[in-house]
C-alpha cells in the first residue's frame, strides 16, 4: 500500500470512529506500528488529527478526502513526468482549462516559455501559481471553497467556466479503470470537471500509474470522452490510449 492511501484509510476510519488506537491500525491495516506513528505524525502536522497517547482522534470538521498538502508530496517523480508530456500540447496563445490537481502543479512551473497564454482554473493555489507569470493571463472562478483541497466549487464555479471556449483542458483523477473511466471522490469537483470537459477542443486526462483500477464515488467521464491520456509509464498509456475519443487500434495493437 503506497503512503498516501494509506494516510487516507487513516481519515476514513476516523471518519466513522473518530478515535483509534495505534494497535487497531496496525491490525486494519497490517502495517507495523513504527509506520502508523509515523503517519499519525504528518497527519497531525497537517491539522487533519490529533494525536493522543497510544493512538489518535480526528479534528472536528475535517474530510475524509486526502488534503491537497498530502497529495502534492506523493509521487513527485511521476507528476514530473507527466508534466513534461503535457506541455507538448500546448503553443503561444492558447487558451487552457487547469483543475485544482497536484498534478496541474507541475505543469505550471514549464509554462516559461509559452507567450499569450489565458487560463482559467477553478483552483486556489493554481491561480496563485500562475500569478507569478507576466506571459499568462489568469482567469479564477468563483464558487465554495472546499475543505483541504484549495478548489472552488459549485453553481458559480461552474457557470464561470460555461463562458469560455478552451483549445485545451488538463484534468486530473483520483481514479482511473477502463470500464467506468475518470472518477473523484467529490460530486462538486466531478462537476466542475465535466464542465472543463463539455467546453474544451481538446480533453487531455492526466494519471499515473497508482491510480489505475481504482474507482471512486463520483464518476467524472467515460475514457471515450478524452482525446489524450498521459501516465508516467508508455505501457500504460498505450492500454488506456485505445478507449479515447478518435484512438483506433492496429491488428498490432498500436495507435494510430
Amino acid at each position: 500500500m503506497f503512503a498516501y492511501e494509506r494516510k487516507q484509510q487513516i481519515l476514513d476510519i476516523l471518519k466513522i470512529k473518530k478515535a483509534i488506537s495505534v494497535d487497531e491500525l496496525c491490525k486494519t491495516l497490517y502495517t507495523s506500528g513504527a509506520t502508523i506513528r509515523r503517519d499519525l505524525q504528518v497527519l497531525e502536522k497537517d491539522n487533519l488529527i490529533k494525536r493522543t497517547h497510544g493512538g489518535a482522534v480526528l479534528l472536528e470538521g475535517n474530510s475524509t478526502e486526502t488534503p491537497l498538502v498530502l497529495r502534492e508530496s506523493e509521487n513527485s517523480g511521476q507528476k514530473q513526468l507527466i508534466s513534461e508530456l503535457a506541455i507538448e500540447h500546448i503553443a503561444d496563445g492558447m487558451t487552457i482549462f487547469l483543475d485544482s490537481s497536484s498534478t496541474v502543479s507541475y505543469i505550471i512551473r514549464r509554462l516559461t516559455p509559452f507567450q499569450g497564454l489565458k487560463i482559467i482554473t477553478n483552483g486556489i493555489k493554481t491561480a496563485s501559481l500562475l500569478s507569478d507569470y507576466k506571459n499568462i493571463k489568469t482567469y479564477c472562478t468563483g464558487g465554495v471553497i472546499r475543505d483541504n483541497s484549495r478548489s472552488l466549487v459549485g453553481h458559480n464555479a461552474e457557470q464561470f467556466i460555461a463562458q469560455f471556449n478552451a483549445d485545451v483542458c488538463f484534468m486530473s483523477c483520483r481514479g482511473m479503470s477502463a470500464e467506468i473511466g475518470a472518477t473523484d471522490p467529490s460530486d462538486e469537483e466531478a462537476f466542475v470537471k465535466k464542465e472543463y470537459i463539455r467546453n474544451s477542443r481538446k480533453r487531455i486526462l492526466l494519471c499515473d500509474t497508482t491510480k489505475i483500477n481504482v474507482n471512486y464515488f463520483s464518476k467524472v467521464a467515460p475514457l471515450s470522452e478524452f482525446d489524450q491520456i498521459i501516465t508516467n509509464d508508455p505501457e500504460t498509456t498505450l492500454k488506456f490510449s485505445i478507449f479515447t475519443r478518435h484512438a483506433a487500434a492496429t491488428p498490432d495493437g498500436r495507435v494510430k
